[in-house]
């Protein structure tokens, strides 16, 4: 028989890689929990949850909602085809639900399409930094590892393998050893085998200073990845040299996408109604609401700001002007 190609380097190779694409699963489930607590959807029918509508949208971009049976069914993946309109749209939506239910129509009429943003696009990034995370998670590992990886012992025979085994799990376990040898001292600093006796070092201690680096750029990413949903983290690693004015400076950029997501849902909601005689409404969650009244409150309180800056600097020039047209009388005089 020949030798069967699953030895342990194949076997160790694939628990390594399950080890990652559990590692991804977990952060991608993290990320896309807090995209399905974006919105609140009030008036849905029971055939559909929203936690599967807002799935839907954010893994697939699309969904298209029809009648089937006197039930309403939510379906991914909307692709559009039949006769093209001057967009290059199709008139018409076929899809499927997970289970098989047929969704098909003419959109506006008989089915109804919900899209994730004006570009149609699922959310990709839950993916991509899924993947980022875990790549740090694992130089992590690996820098911990190293860190406290104690010395290999080679010893030439079999009594003194043992003897250093003993040894090792007495140390582990809290128990004191003593060790009997006239040259103990030559041989942990020279490394030389003088008894049976030889360790190779490769601990590497100061790996453990990366991790913060990994920490940091972990921090990052997650706040880059939630300022783009209109919740900007606030980092540790310069929040102590940032002004007001810097750390919501970039709060307009943070909230553009987040509108575009709940408009593009409105306008598939409506849809929906007019289609299907329902009173479906959607609005931003509780977390992001609050999130958008504080911006919302910010802006208006900049703007007041720079007009009261605005009123004293022409009052500051009114007044310079008026000074220097009673200098000139006086000198006229």
């Amino acid at each position: 028989m020949g030798k069967s190609k699953w030895t342990y380097k194949s076997v160790s190779e694939m628990y390594a890689v399950i080890e990652t694409i559990k590692r991804q699963n977990m952060h991608f489930g993290y990320l896309l929990c807090a995209d399905e607590m974006m919105f609140n959807y009030n008036g849905l029918p029971e055939t559909i949850e929203s936690k599967f509508l807002e799935d839907f949208l954010n893994i697939a971009g699309s969904v298209a909602i029809g009648r089937v049976n006197g039930e309403l069914y939510a379906a991914p993946y909307a692709g559009r085809s039949g006769r093209t309109n001057q967009y290059g749209e199709g008139e018409n939506v076929e899809t499927n639900t997970p289970n098989g239910i047929e969704i098909a129509g003419k959109v506006g009429e008989t089915v109804a399409v919900i899209y994730n943003n004006t570009a149609r696009t699922p959310e990709s990034d839950l993916w991509f930094d899924a993947s980022t995370f875990t790549e740090i998670d694992k130089s992590s590992n690996a820098n911990i590892i190293f860190a406290r990886i104690a010395p290999i012992f080679a010893a030439a025979d079999d009594t003194t393998k043992k003897a250093i085994k003993d040894i090792i799990e007495n140390v582990i376990a809290g128990n004191m050893e003593i060790v009997t040898s006239e040259n103990i001292f030559a041989e942990l600093q020279l490394g030389e085998t003088l008894s049976g006796l030889k360790a190779i070092d490769v601990t590497e201690p100061e790996r453990i200073q990366y991790i913060q680096y990994l920490s940091q750029f972990y921090d990052v990413l997650m706040r880059r990845h939630f300022s783009r949903r209109g919740l900007p983290m606030r980092t540790p690693t310069k929040a102590a040299q940032q002004s007001t004015d810097e750390i919501h400076g970039l709060d307009s950029v943070s909230w553009f996408y987040p509108l575009n997501k709940l408009n593009s849902r409105r306008a598939g909601v409506e849809m929906v109604n007019r289609i299907f005689g329902t009173s479906i409404t959607v609005e931003f969650s509780e977390i992001w609401a609050q999130e958008y009244e504080a911006y919302k409150l910010r802006i208006l309180q900049k703007d007041k700001q720079a007009e009261t800056e605005t009123q004293e600097t022409e009052t500051e020039t009114e007044r310079g002007v008026n000074d220097d047209s009673a200098e000139s009388v006086d000198n006229a005089m």
